[in-house]
């Protein structure tokens, strides 16, 4: 059904599509629509003096019709679909009007799997509320070690309709590797990944959802629609999730158990992660031959493994390919050791349980942490404690210092900071010499920077400059 609504969608007389919004996937839709020929009206809230000359020349360039500064009707005037940014929330007027006047409204990956199934390329696509683009990457470099070309896209960072570009170009792309977030998958229809992976659900992004059964059902669309031929590999340690209605295949995977009772599966068994399926076991390698830091590493590993069981790649290669992986930039990432001290860079962890995870993968190793930045309300509580068990010192930046401060003090958290700037941080934390240097900030970006790339970005080039500076200095 849904090639046939596609093709239907080609042969209209009625070729128009609104894009809302030009951050990375909606650039690489317009990029993407104008070469099939699509006519395109691009809508975007920012203001046109915020648009980059670069991206307003090549609209001009590509002879498309734009709005800045707001959404308005002009916006619905002639569209037959709408492909909404990602960071657009469902009750937005724009959203509702186009829905109430029959207008489709969805999502990039929701278009990128139209045209992939008519392509025949297979889509394994990974979810959950964290771990998601290291559990991505490290799908894609299992594959490609495994001799396949499987290039990640989707939330990770690199669009997926730029990926798709590529292979309709004449790229040879074996799979697409796509990290899909809650904010893809609520403006996804009929999207049905022939592998989809759910890792874990712990409160987030409830404010843009509106509540968090609205959050878990975003997450579910993810297997509303597969078959008997597709696969669901799902945490077995998280009721939600394990709790998913699909007539995928279901391949679990646990840290706590070794999945008795179940005929397939991921699991942990003496500290090697271990591979069931079809009654023969694989064990690929210790936990401690990972090259990723914590807990939850292993759990986005088990996911990532599975995956590439379940695509036929032989398993001395799986096991391979887990030791020879590194962490991504922003997660966990190690920096530099200054007068040594090391310094780490987790600017990806933008919520509570992002943050106390990276504090579990120091296990008895007390850091000092930096956090704070744009507030997102969530309850403290679990963070705090953490805080108090993992920390010799805390320093906290940006709009939520306060209610972090406020809540920290108040659940027995001792020797906590507040400073105004990222150099202000690091130099503090070079003062204090009291253990490896931890930038998780358990919030979002937006108070001080464009995103957490760029926040990470800062923060590991203020620790080599600052590493520049000693170093200078002891000569």
């Amino acid at each position: 059904m849904k090639s046939c609504y596609y093709w239907a969608v080609e042969k209209s007389q009625n070729r128009n599509i609104t894009v809302f919004g030009l951050g990375r996937s909606g650039l690489a839709s317009v990029r993407y629509l104008k070469r099939l020929g699509f006519d395109i009206f691009v809508s975007d809230s920012a203001p046109k003096e915020k648009v980059s000359e670069a991206v307003q020349a090549e609209l001009k360039k590509l002879s498309v019709e734009c709005e800045f500064g707001g959404h308005t009707d002009q916006s619905l005037a002639k569209a037959q679909t709408c492909i909404v940014s990602p960071g657009m929330a469902p009750n937005l007027p724009i959203i509702e009007k186009a829905r109430e006047r029959g207008i489709e409204v969805i999502s990039d990956i929701e278009f990128a799997a139209r045209r992939a199934e008519m392509a025949k390329m297979p889509i394994v696509a990974v979810t959950g509320t964290n771990g998601k683009s290291t559990t991505t990457a490290l799908i894609s470099h299992i594959l490609q070690e495994a001799g396949f070309n499987a290039p990640y896209c989707g939330n990770i960072g690199v669009p997926i309709l730029e990926v798709l570009t590529q292979a309709e170009e004449g790229k040879k792309v074996d799979f697409l590797v796509a990290e899909v977030s809650s904010y893809q998958l609520e403006y996804c229809t009929n999207f049905a990944p022939k592998i989809g992976v759910w890792l874990n659900l712990t409160p987030d992004h409830l404010d843009w959802h509106q509540g968090l059964e609205p959050y878990i059902k975003a997450k579910q669309k993810l297997f509303y629609k597969q078959g008997m031929s597709s696969f669901a590999v799902l945490n077995f340690d998280d009721p939600i999730v394990i709790g998913t209605t699909t007539m995928a295949e279901i391949f679990p995977f646990s840290q706590k158990t070794e999945l008795e009772g179940c005929i397939q599966g991921a699991y942990v068994s003496d500290q090697f992660i271990c591979l069931r399926k079809n009654m023969q076991v694989h064990a690929l390698c210790r936990v401690d031959q990972l090259k990723i830091k914590g807990a939850h590493n292993v759990e986005n590993a088990l996911a990532a493994a599975s995956c590439a069981l379940l695509l036929g790649v032989d398993a001395k290669i799986i096991a391979k390919a887990l030791q020879s992986f590194t962490a991504l930039e922003h997660r966990l990432e190690f920096i530099d050791t200054i007068d040594g001290i090391e310094f780490y860079n987790d600017s990806k962890a933008t919520n509570t349980e992002s943050t106390i995870k990276a504090l579990e993968a120091f296990g008895n190793q007390k850091v000092i942490l930096i956090a704070g930045g744009k507030d997102k309300g969530t309850a403290l509580g679990d963070l705090a404690t953490r805080v108090r068990q993992s920390t010799n010192a805390v320093i906290l930046i940006g709009e939520a210092a306060e209610r972090f401060n406020q809540n920290f003090n108040s659940m027995g958290v001792q020797n906590i900071h507040r400073v105004a700037t990222l150099d202000a941080a690091v130099k503090l934390a070079l003062d204090l010499k009291s253990g490896p240097v931890l930038l998780s900030p358990a919030c979002a970006s937006f108070d001080m920077f464009r995103d957490y790339e760029e926040r990470g970005h800062v923060f590991k080039n203020i620790v080599r400059a600052k590493q520049k500076e000693l170093a200078s200095q002891a000569k």
